[in-house]
């Protein structure tokens, strides 16, 4: 059986991850399908599920890592989310470079979502 590699961006993307992943303490996602897809593409740091929090304002303040990532989806109601969760992290590194450099790879190959990491990288290569 022949296992075809993926596409040249798609192996870039799981390097940007997993340096990622090196460089926050931790990452804030909206729901468990986006915090499985960055699991797979190589995220080892802990992952906040926004979604399932009873409050925004409770939520954040859960949050005791001093720099994080957020990774709402790319389309206007995950950025109008992503900027109400920066207001509410104050104290906290927020990594807009790690948010701009994913989205920008994801929806140039027309993906607006984080949850469409987990269709990416289903298959070790």
């Amino acid at each position: 059986m022949t296992v075809q590699r993926p596409e040249p961006w798609v192996e870039e993307l799981a390097t940007a991850v997993r340096r990622m992943s090196l460089e926050v303490d931790a990452a804030i996602v909206e729901g468990r399908n986006d915090e499985r897809g960055l699991r797979r593409a190589g995220f080892e740091n802990p992952i906040y599920r926004c979604a399932e929090a009873d409050g925004l304002v409770a939520f954040a303040s859960s949050i005791s890592e001093p720099e994080v990532v957020i990774l709402t989806d790319f389309d206007p109601a995950g950025r109008r989310l992503n900027a109400r969760l920066r207001e509410l992290l104050p104290g906290r590194r927020v990594r807009v470079d790690w948010r701009r450099r994913v989205g920008k790879t994801l929806t140039a190959h027309g993906r607006r979502d984080v949850e469409s990491l987990n269709n990416l990288f289903t298959r070790t290569w």
